[in-house]
């Protein structure tokens, strides 16, 4: 049997490739790292699987192991004072991705703030990180509580736990589409496009809340716009299925035709998600590229209807569940949002 060696483990991990490969060595390494009760090990193997998770993943293993890297935090002070940080940054990925699952009960995602919001103020942080993620998740649940959590967000400082002005101006373009605030969204859209922000998220999802808007209110011009910027942005990523879901939507309306070969590039991305939010995106798109690839008469025209009702049924079975545990009908409506579009 080979020794356990930290250092080694450590460096073939990150010598690996992205991918289902490396997520399996990440968590034989954690194992291993345990067995030896090596918690600083453990603590940082935990770490890297959380991180490839969520930034290569599809979130699905960072929220099944948060529990685990938290109580390995907690139980050694040691390990928790010299990375308490760290922790926080995790906590803000796990808040995020928690509003894409809707297997996370209400109260769980609620007590993970709570604790979040404890351990902020005892690190000596403001709390405009923990009213930006709360807000994220109330945009789908409850816009009075949004509201409230976007004022306080806007009142509390910057510090080492804020994110940069291009992911914080895009989530505020998104809560003042959710409120109704069109005309201030377009404001800071635009600003994040002139500023030049690049970010993992920035600006392809502020792309996608423009594009949304635009094809919500029948306005061609501003949806070509933002169709042209953000295809060649969300091509082939599977972090950017719901964006693509969105581009589907426009190739029903513009061009199905188009779509439906586009399609073919993007399905592998939906059959390998674990993603119930993504695919939600996705499923409500495909639907309707292929209810108005059939209505075209672009094939077969039953066997594409039967696909549209197919994956109709799975993205309202998605907006049921998402909607259950919010207690809201805001996935709900976004499925049916484009159905009057022509």
């Amino acid at each position: 049997m080979e020794q356990y060696d930290f250092d080694q483990l450590w460096d073939e991990i990150n010598r690996m490739a992205s991918g289902d490969a490396k997520l399996r060595a990440i968590r034989k390494a954690a194992s291993e790292a345990e067995l030896h009760n090596d918690n600083y090990g453990n603590f940082w193997f935990h770490h890297a699987l959380i991180k490839e998770s969520v930034f290569s993943g599809d979130r699905y293993q960072a929220l099944i192991d948060f529990p685990q890297f938290l109580q390995i935090a907690d139980s050694d002070e040691e390990i928790y004072e010299r990375s308490a940080h760290t922790l926080l940054w995790v906590y803000k990925w796990i808040l995020e991705a928690t509003t894409e699952f809707y297997q996370i009960e209400k109260m769980q995602i609620l007590r993970w703030f709570s604790d979040y919001r404890k351990r902020l103020l005892n690190r000596g942080y403001t709390l405009r990180s923990f009213y930006e993620k709360r807000a994220g998740f109330y945009a789908y649940a409850d816009r009075a509580k949004l509201r409230l959590d976007y004022e306080d967000f806007l009142a509390q400082e910057h510090d080492r736990m804020s994110d940069g002005d291009s992911d914080e101006h895009d989530s505020m373009v998104f809560w003042n589409l959710t409120l109704g605030n069109r005309e201030k969204a377009f404001e800071l859209a635009e600003k994040v496009f002139r500023e030049g922000w690049e970010t993992d998220e920035t600006p392809s999802t502020t792309y996608g809340y423009m594009l949304e808007d635009a094809m919500e209110h029948g306005d061609r011009e501003r949806a070509d716009r933002f169709a042209k910027l953000l295809r060649p942005r969300c091509d082939g990523s599977r972090f950017r299925m719901e964006e693509i879901g969105k581009m589907l939507c426009y190739d029903a309306w513009t061009d199905p035709a188009a779509g439906l070969q586009w399609i073919k590039k993007q399905q592998a991305l939906r059959d390998g998600s674990r993603n119930p939010y993504l695919c939600f995106y996705f499923d409500r798109g495909a639907s309707m590229l292929f209810d108005r690839a059939a209505k075209a008469g672009l094939g077969d025209a039953d066997a594409l209807s039967r696909k549209s009702a197919e994956l109709r049924q799975s993205s309202q079975a998605l907006a049921e569940k998402f909607d259950a545990r919010n207690g809201s009908d805001y996935f709900t409506k976004r499925l049916a949002v484009f159905d009057g579009l022509h």
